[in-house]
């Protein structure tokens, strides 16, 4: 240990041992934490950045990395929270992600970013109301840059609460502040139907396959939703446009699409341009 650190250790032992009283229970606090030097500091960075390259397709060597990255730095935030939504969305261990983005919040109170992915979290575990308090929390941040997501969040809560007016406005100014968020399409669109508007229902999903065309399910409820309004050359057409843009990844989607064009005379030449124009 370097002299200076040594002599602010002790300094701060004969403090506590002065009174002992005040710090009962708090003996954590003699120790001394290590403060990262600046070279560790750019290590924890380096294996950060390779760990959010690495997060999308290979969740165990990012784990890896995030990890390398609290050894060196245990207070670089971004690391405990990127870690937090691998535990999260990876590997599926709500409470041990639970517990990173609480540690991340700890850390750096304002931290938006872990507020609205721990309310998702909460949300999927159905407690709705704590998941709200963080959006709300959120979009006071003006410095939040997504507030659109927050804004879409709180929406689905007032939803799964059955108030349908509020979901509606809070997910109509989630798209006013982000037209091009398609999840929010499908989500409003939910909100219609289960107060049986299925003309706006489709009107919704009809924009979110306009907005995102590669996505193979935008096109798939889209027809999905046409078939309700007994649409059936529409609906066929829909499904046609799911079948072309399902990847392999999205196999059991076009799958499904191709079942449900069984059901539908062949899809005219002229139907199938329209569609690949329109995209």
């Amino acid at each position: 240990m370097q002299p200076t650190k040594l002599a602010i250790c002790s300094s701060l032992a004969a403090v506590f041992r002065a009174r002992a009283y005040i710090f009962l229970g708090m003996g954590f606090l003699l120790a001394c934490a290590h403060l990262p030097t600046q070279r560790e500091k750019e290590g924890a960075l380096a294996h950060y950045d390779l760990g959010i390259y690495a997060q999308q397709t290979n969740p165990q060597a990012a784990l890896y990395e995030f990890n390398q990255a609290l050894a060196l730095d245990a207070q670089l935030t971004e690391a405990v929270h990127a870690k937090a939504v691998l535990f999260h969305l990876s590997f599926r261990r709500l409470g041990e992600a639970e517990a990173l983005y609480r540690e991340a919040l700890r850390q750096k109170a304002g931290y938006s970013e872990a507020k609205v992915n721990l309310g998702s979290l909460l949300a999927e575990q159905g407690r709705h109301a704590e998941a709200m308090v963080l959006y709300e929390e959120a979009l006071d941040d003006l410095l939040y840059p997504t507030p659109y997501l927050a804004r879409a969040n709180l929406g689905w809560a007032y939803f799964q609460q059955g108030n349908f007016e509020l979901a509606q406005t809070n997910l109509r100014q989630s798209l006013a502040q982000n037209p091009s968020f398609c999840l929010a399409y499908f989500m409003l669109s939910s909100v219609y139907k289960a107060q049986g508007a299925w003309s706006a229902a489709c009107e919704q999903l009809e924009m979110f396959a306009k907005r995102c065309p590669e996505h193979a399910d935008a096109h798939r409820q889209y027809g999905m939703c046409l078939l309700e309004q007994r649409k059936p050359q529409e609906a066929a057409e829909a499904f046609a446009a799911c079948v072309a843009k399902a990847t392999d990844a999205q196999e059991a989607i076009g799958r499904s699409c191709r079942q449900s064009l069984g059901g539908f005379p062949k899809v005219s030449t002229e139907a199938e341009a329209f569609i690949s124009i329109q995209e």
